[in-house]
């Protein structure tokens, strides 16, 4: 073997070491699993609180996504709204045309997802502003 490989191979093995000291149960850059895609559907909320109710999605009890501008709303404010706008209810949301109808508004099976990791990417977030803070003081 040559210097410049006993080289490489002594570089590798720090970098590895370092890997797990500050990167304890986490893969080597490269090693992740292929088959595994993570992706964030966070982006695709339109809006973070009910234009309604003004309560954060998150909080939301019963959250429906209307079909058409794809608005997230509480099931009951929305259907009260809805019914009692009538004969045109529009969107509540400034600048959204849409025409609000009852048989339109639901709550998919993506729409719990998303809320769950806004939830949870909330969460994350506030654990690691603890943990920052902590480390600061």
């Amino acid at each position: 073997m040559h210097l410049v490989e006993k080289y490489c191979d002594i570089v590798k093995l720090l970098h590895n070491l370092l890997q797990n000291v500050h990167h304890v149960g986490q893969p080597m850059p490269g090693e992740e699993q292929e088959d595994i895609v993570i992706t964030s559907t966070q982006n695709n909320l339109l809006n973070i609180k009910c234009p309604l109710t003004g309560k954060p999605v998150t909080e939301l009890q019963n959250p429906v996504r209307w079909m058409d501008c794809k608005h997230i709303y509480e099931k009951e404010p929305v259907i009260h709204y809805i019914s009692t706008k009538k004969p045109h209810p529009r969107c509540p949301v400034a600048g959204c045309p849409k025409i609000l109808q009852v048989g339109r508004v639901v709550c998919d099976a993506l729409l719990t997802i998303e809320i769950n990791e806004m939830r949870l990417a909330s969460a994350t977030n506030i654990n690691s502003t603890m943990v920052e803070n902590f480390y600061r003081s």
